[in-house]
């Protein structure tokens, strides 16, 4: 039996009623704009060859307290080229104020100077202020005569050292009150030998924070000058993100946000509380909701998992027809207006060193798939409905060909009707009777369905299991008579339904986080395998905890010096920046 309850009857009936998603609880604006970031970013170098892999490490500070700031979930971070365009772009998931990420320099970036940079939505209110640069020099060796032509008016590679393009001396630096120190068990090592190496604090009480630690060959070749987190926490200077008035950008303090707005054809419709939503189908799918503002605004939430870039899009109101999606476009800030360096490096005599260099990054791309990073795998999400679910896997009951007989023969708690020509699904709520909160939320794979006709027409020998809830329940700013879910085989049900108000999309979503390589020759499996690594090991996820932390690496087949810089945070706001060196013979 169909009963009309007012919303205020639904909230007196919490004890039939599981609630789901939470609303999202921003603080106001003027509390959000006294919320002070900034950010720090570890290259494990800044000058490249294309074939070699830059390698980073993100710090979102408070510049106020100079600790870790857990305002921001999301970072960009772009590459730009000597006009500033932008080249290569990422997002970066950060938690607790660290995230981690790399760019693969390909040959299709020319010789020339670069910038890289790194930013919040909610930096960009300090507008430049708020984007962290470090310059970058990208060498091309496979352009015709970019060594000539980029060095043919260089006398000599000196360069001053007040120059931000300074050949970087091998100096050691420390933290200022020496809180760490790094300590390998030698000094010389030779190739393919074990390093064994401490990270210790000097004072007697545990020194805890994050850092990260690069182990790199030095040569000949100019670099940019890095900055060191040392030298960035002294320089920051204290300012308001924005104000009241002037906030442009929302801090995306939950999670990614994807956001757009609907049309509707006849410009006298309503445009506000029309419901839209968000699948990310899969076999672990992600299902958000939102509700549009006066102007028919809306914005989504995204959890770090699922990270499915694939994503469908609808808006779920009986007359959805009349109305399209509109996704905003996530354009890049504009950054032409920022300094450029116009300053050539090269000098012929880096010559030799660039072929080396190169013909060593050639070898280790041939045997990328002896030596590749390993994604790290996606902690399992649950189902926004779990741990309420039932389900029949269908294989455990005899197999019907329609969802009409499979109903019927199998699935208890549901049932159906039809009017006219259209089929509509009605879980029973034992406790409540017929549709007491609405209609049903029906979805396949974590993709809404509304027209449910075509799953009445689809093949349920494709169909694995049926989870469902039967009982209502209250998800985002919608209440549902239950929720049924029908999980297919192989996850890649393909909805049928087209129109202006459902929109197929990908999205930009976070770089996947990787356990970077690095070769153990105390295990067989590499001895035959070349090793011209000029990276010797890079580990962004350094916490530490206690009075020391043991770390092991190898060299490799490749000779010279090799510079340990660690750079990083302590939990009470201290600057760390150390630099050691080892050769390989």
């Amino acid at each position: 039996m169909t009963k009309i309850i007012s919303l205020l009857a639904l909230l007196l009936l919490t004890n039939n009623l599981s609630f789901g998603q939470n609303a999202y609880s921003a603080k106001p604006v003027s509390q959000i704009n006294t919320i002070e970031e900034t950010l720090y970013v570890h290259c494990n170098t800044t000058t490249l060859l294309t074939g070699e892999t830059l390698l980073y490490k993100v710090y979102a500070l408070n510049s106020t307290l100079k600790k870790f700031s857990s305002t921001s979930k999301i970072g960009y971070i772009e590459l730009l080229d000597d006009t500033n365009h932008s080249v290569l772009k990422q997002k970066i998931t950060l938690k607790n104020g660290i995230g981690k990420g790399d760019f693969f320099i390909s040959t299709t970036l020319k010789t020339g100077n670069y910038k890289l940079i790194a930013y919040t939505n909610w930096t960009l209110n300090k507008a430049e202020n708020g984007i962290s640069k470090t310059d970058l020099f990208l060498i091309n060796p496979f352009e015709n005569n970019s060594l000539r032509e980029t060095a043919k008016n260089i006398p000599n590679s000196k360069e001053t050292s007040n120059t931000p393009f300074a050949v970087q001396k091998n100096e050691a630096k420390h933290s200022e009150k020496n809180l760490i120190e790094v300590k390998t068990d030698k000094l010389k090592y030779s190739n393919r030998e074990k390093v064994s190496l401490e990270i210790n604090t000097v004072l007697k009480e545990k020194t805890a924070g994050n850092f990260s630690l690069s182990v790199r060959k030095t040569d000949s070749l100019p670099m940019p000058k890095k900055l060191s987190s040392v030298e960035f926490l002294n320089s920051l200077s204290v300012t308001n993100n924005s104000s009241t008035e002037k906030s442009q950008y929302l801090p995306e303090l939950r999670g990614e946000i994807i956001s757009g707005s609907i049309i509707a054809k006849d410009n006298n419709k309503d445009l506000k509380d029309k419901t839209v939503t968000l699948s990310l189908p899969g076999k672990s799918f992600g299902f958000k909701i939102a509700k549009t503002d006066e102007k028919g605004k809306f914005n989504f939430i995204l959890d770090e998992q699922p990270s499915h870039s694939n994503a469908i899009i609808q808006v779920m109101e009986k007359d959805r027809n009349d109305y399209e999606i509109v996704l905003n476009e996530t354009k890049s800030p504009d950054f032409k207006s920022m300094e450029t360096i116009t300053s050539s490096l090269l000098n012929p005599k880096n010559q030799i060193e660039i072929e080396n260099r190169s013909i060593a990054n050639q070898i280790e791309n041939n045997y990328y798939q002896k030596k590749k990073d390993s994604l790290n795998g996606p902690s399992k999400s649950l189902l926004f409905f779990h741990p309420l679910e039932k389900e029949y896997v269908l294989d455990d009951y005899t197999r019907f060909p329609t969802l009409k007989e499979t109903i019927i023969e199998v699935l208890y708690e549901i049932t159906f009707k039809k009017e006219k020509d259209n089929y509509s699904i009605i879980i029973k709520d034992f406790s409540a009777q017929g549709e007491a909160y609405g209609e049903a939320l029906v979805l396949v794979d974590g993709i809404l369905i509304q027209n449910i006709n075509e799953l009445f027409e689809y093949d349920m020998q494709n169909i694995y299991k049926v989870s469902f809830v039967n009982q209502g329940y209250v998800y985002g700013p919608k209440v549902f008579n239950g929720i049924i879910n029908f999980v297919t085989k192989k996850n890649d049900y393909k909805i049928k339904t087209t129109g202006n108000y459902i929109k197929e999309v990908t999205l930009d979503r976070p770089q996947t986080e990787k356990k970077y390589f690095s070769p153990n020759y105390s295990h067989a499996g590499y001895e035959r395998i070349p090793d011209f690594r000029y990276q010797l090991y890079w580990q962004p996820e350094i916490t530490l905890t206690g009075n020391e932390l043991p770390l092991f690496f190898y060299t490799s087949d490749v000779k010279g010096r090799f510079e340990i810089s660690l750079e990083g945070f302590t939990n009470q706001g201290e600057a760390v920046s150390l630099k050691e060196y080892i050769t390989v013979e």
